[in-house]
């Protein structure tokens, strides 16, 4: 079959929305969390199988932002070891790592390490989207978060420009609704082995 269309796709990752529901959901440390080399294969796999209905339409992964926060002064071994985390993601094929900000962590009363909280990562997503957007670099992307302060990116992104949007989440929520479709991660098992995971070098043909 003659491929006549091929749809660029792009995947933006709020990675301690991901990452916080993936562990409580798996019960799992964040650090035992295997999914990510795959994780980019089972996402375009299930949009080709659930929002591509012919056999001549390709598609093209563009990218994936994987956005997290990490504090300016790097205090407990932690967050050290949070950081060569990140940068061992940002060199897997496919992903594109982009930094927000986190309060300082610290430790609680009973000295156990707190994490501190993830600013300005939902901004550097939206930013992403909509540049992505606007320069037409994807016709449709994945959107995996649950925060609904994502809401107003979405319908400009697909009211103004056009574009489809995917949400990815563990909820149903009001982000969800908003989307043109959705993918229900909170239905999958631990290796969201139900994306039916296709390897990229397929994804063309």
């Amino acid at each position: 079959m003659e491929i006549k269309k091929v749809t660029r796709i792009s995947i933006f990752i709020d990675y301690d929305n991901f990452s916080i529901s993936y562990s409580k959901i798996n019960n799992i440390k964040e650090k035992d969390i295997t999914i990510w080399d795959k994780l980019n294969g089972l996402f375009l796999s299930y949009y080709k199988n659930k929002f591509i209905n012919n056999e001549f339409e390709a598609m093209e992964h563009t990218g994936t932002f994987l956005c997290v926060g990490i504090s300016d002064f790097l205090v407990f071994e932690q967050e050290k070891l949070n950081k060569k985390h990140f940068q061992a993601l940002d060199r897997k094929l496919g992903f594109i790592i982009r930094y927000g900000n986190r309060a300082p962590s610290k430790k609680d009363k009973k000295g156990i390490f707190q994490l501190g909280k993830e600013k300005g990562v939902d901004a550097e997503i939206i930013c992403q989207m909509l540049m992505g957007a606007f320069l037409d670099h994807y016709d449709a992307c994945i959107l995996m978060s649950d925060d609904g302060d994502y809401i107003p990116a979405i319908r400009r992104v697909q009211e103004y420009f056009g574009k489809k949007v995917i949400q990815a989440g563990f909820h149903d929520s009001k982000l969800r609704n908003q989307a043109f479709g959705h993918i229900p991660l909170e239905k999958m098992s631990a290796d969201f082995h139900e994306l039916e995971e296709v390897s990229e070098n397929k994804l063309y043909g």
